[in-house]
């Protein structure tokens, strides 16, 4: 199946950054989920499909954002290569939908926030437990999305619940999963796209010797509000078979959301830089 469902101070200055790559005003996610092996390989220009029944399909990378596949996709290494030079990331599906890993761009061009984040995360000695507060308070946020819109429902959360609910999510991060798990591996290959648009890291490591998964914790706030508030998504996925199309309608409020808590990490980085 083929489907075609954005420096501190005492930093050294930097050569002009390259151009991003160009992009049809139509590009689209590609999403290979084949139920036989299917080949990837790749001319200049484009991937190109074959087909477990032979059919070839010739795929323009100026029409790709980024590229979902599963285990039976083999790649050439020149296909991967030209992903990787046009900016196009890939992300592998496991049998359950999880993501398995990426393939990320070459060629980034940094961005104030990529400069804010390494900064932080090189310079500020807290900076850790001042990234745990701050995915805290994105949680508590979601979670108050949620009772706000169950209350605008008639179905008001009661105190109990909420704090049930405040307890889980806000502190252990624990989430009640209604949605298909295919949709989170989904979101994970949408947020390595919206981390390698702006030259973020997957992972960084902190002043302290602790790591910060970016990409999962990310996509792991992203899954949780599709879970809490998605009930119109749910009703979607009832009536039509195809995930993959359902979700790309609901791709850009996920990726304005992806922005929004960007915006706000970006802030909390500069405080703790600047003071």
């Amino acid at each position: 199946m083929v489907t075609h469902t954005t420096p501190p101070s005492g930093r050294a200055p930097r050569s002009a950054p390259p151009r991003p790559p160009r992009r049809d005003a139509d590009a689209r996610t590609l999403y290979l989920m084949p139920a036989e092996t299917l080949r990837v390989s790749s001319t200049g220009e484009a991937l190109v499909a074959t087909m477990p029944d032979g059919d070839v399909r010739r795929l323009p990378v100026t029409r790709l954002l980024r590229v979902v596949c599963n285990e039976r996709v083999h790649w050439s290494g020149a296909a991967l290569s030209l992903c990787q030079t046009h900016g196009i990331t890939v992300t592998w599906l496991d049998g359950r939908g999880q993501a398995q890993g990426h393939l990320w761009p070459v060629h980034m061009p940094h961005t104030d926030l990529a400069d804010a984040l390494h900064s932080a995360s090189t310079l500020v000695e807290d900076w850790a437990q001042l990234y745990a507060n701050w995915l805290r308070q994105q949680r508590l946020k979601i979670l108050q999305g949620w009772r706000q819109q169950r209350s605008h429902a008639g179905h008001p959360v009661h105190a109990e619940e909420w704090e049930r609910a405040k307890q889980a999510w806000v502190y252990r991060g624990d989430i009640a999963e209604h949605l298909p798990e295919v949709l989170h591996g989904m979101i994970s290959a949408l947020t390595a796209a919206r981390l390698a648009a702006d030259a973020l890291q997957p992972e960084y490591w902190c002043a302290d010797g602790s790591r910060l998964s970016l990409a999962e914790d990310l996509s792991r706030l992203v899954w949780a509000q599709l879970n809490l508030n998605g009930g119109a998504f749910a009703e979607a996925l009832s009536e039509q078979r195809e995930v993959a199309a359902v979700f790309e309608r609901w791709s850009i409020r996920c990726a304005d959301q992806l922005q929004v808590f960007l915006a706000s990490l970006k802030a909390q980085a500069m405080r703790a830089l600047h003071g």
